[in-house]
């Protein structure tokens, strides 16, 4: 596999949503309609809040978080107090809800966000879990997902952050496409992560590069299958 691909350094993997601003890759598109035309049915409109991230914007993000511009919350959405933070503290903050540059499941086009347009406006999404439980304007939606994916009517969709492994958040609006995420994460070696943050101009490279190894197995390789 294209070693660009898995850093989203490229979009030649990819094809437009029709009607939409995103990118998904070509061999998702059909699987992908066929599950929102299903949530239709069920009264549902499943549409996508992100999709393809390449690396530019995945570093931007990160950067921003690391320096404060950007809002770090903790596991409770609660806003952290970014000056008492330490620069490891920083870091892991950043992970619990962001990827890396280069580590993202988004640079691949096989992952997406999800929300239900019919209770929450694109611009009123914040891809928080309270949006997805209880009285959440998505919560219904992810009922009927859990539905589809325990009747294994799901088009190869899964969730992989559903339990708390200790990396990345929990995140129910979070769907991958098995048969493209499985491929990438089979090739995508501890190597490959260390030397794309060895050449990267990421804030606080050398502490990630210290925590390497775990940084790696927590949040790049703990994740849920379907």
């Amino acid at each position: 596999m294209n070693i660009d691909i898995l850093l989203g350094k490229t979009q030649e993997h990819l094809v437009p949503l029709e009607g939409t601003k995103y990118l998904v890759h070509h061999q998702m598109l059909k699987d992908f309609l066929r599950l929102q035309q299903n949530a239709t049915q069920a009264g549902f409109d499943l549409q996508i809040a992100s999709a393809f991230r390449d690396y530019a914007r995945q570093l931007k993000i990160w950067n921003a978080k690391a320096t404060g511009e950007r809002q770090l919350l903790d596991d409770q959405e609660r806003p952290l107090e970014f000056s008492k933070l330490s620069p490891t503290q920083i870091v892991f903050a950043i992970l619990r809800w962001s990827a890396l540059p280069g580590c993202s499941r988004h640079h691949w086009g096989s992952d997406i966000d999800v929300y239900d347009a019919n209770t929450q406006a694109a611009a009123d999404v914040k891809l928080v879990p309270s949006e997805c439980i209880g009285t959440g304007p998505a919560a219904k939606l992810h009922e009927w997902l859990d539905s589809q994916f325990s009747q294994k009517n799901d088009f190869g969709f899964f969730r992989p952050f559903v339990t708390d492994q200790g990396g990345v958040s929990p995140e129910r609006w979070h769907l991958s496409y098995y048969p493209i995420s499985r491929r990438v994460i089979d090739v995508y070696t501890f190597s490959l992560f260390k030397r794309n943050i060895e050449e990267s101009e990421i804030i606080f490279k050398e502490i990630i590069l210290e925590h390497a190894q775990e940084i790696f197995q927590r949040y790049m390789m703990s994740f849920d299958l379907p």
